[in-house]
């Protein structure tokens, strides 16, 4: 410790002097007024102004930030069960619409397939057409080239 510090007395009858005397009488009052009677901060300053002699410094009052808001309580077993039918209610909702849709695209494709089938059946019967003709005229051409191979 520095000599000054032993030399001072630590007695009650010495007080601090000067502004630290005041600024510690400010204190005591905000402190005494405070715990009894929790009344609103800005009132409480200008009371004392008025009852009490005037302060050479008075601390400046900051007043506490507004407490966060609650978090949300959890939510209850009734509305849990309601959350989970509504989430149920809507997966079936989407389920249905998708085999709507399911069925309609089958019989699209089921449509698209007959149209299909009667298109090769029809190129089927023209070929079979064809093939016949093919023969007819195979037949007519050996019988006209018969005689320029037969021996005379």
């Amino acid at each position: 410790m520095s000599e000054p510090a032993y030399k001072t007395s630590s007695s009650p009858a010495r007080q601090p002097a000067g502004p630290l005397r005041d600024w510690l009488a400010t204190l005591s009052r905000i402190d005494g007024a405070a715990a009894p009677a929790r009344a609103p901060e800005r009132a409480e300053p200008e009371l004392r102004r008025s009852t009490e002699a005037p302060a050479a410094w008075e601390p400046r009052i900051v007043s506490t930030p507004p407490a966060p808001a609650p978090a949300p309580e959890a939510p209850t077993e009734d509305e849990d069960i309601a959350a989970l039918m509504a989430e149920n209610m809507v997966l079936k909702a989407r389920l249905k619409s998708e085999a709507d849709r399911y069925e309609e695209l089958q019989a699209i494709i089921a449509e698209e397939l007959r149209a299909l089938r009667h298109h090769v059946e029809s190129e089927i019967k023209r070929t079979d057409e064809l093939r016949a003709e093919r023969d007819l005229w195979m037949a007519r051409a050996e019988a006209l080239a018969q005689p320029l191979f037969q021996k005379r």
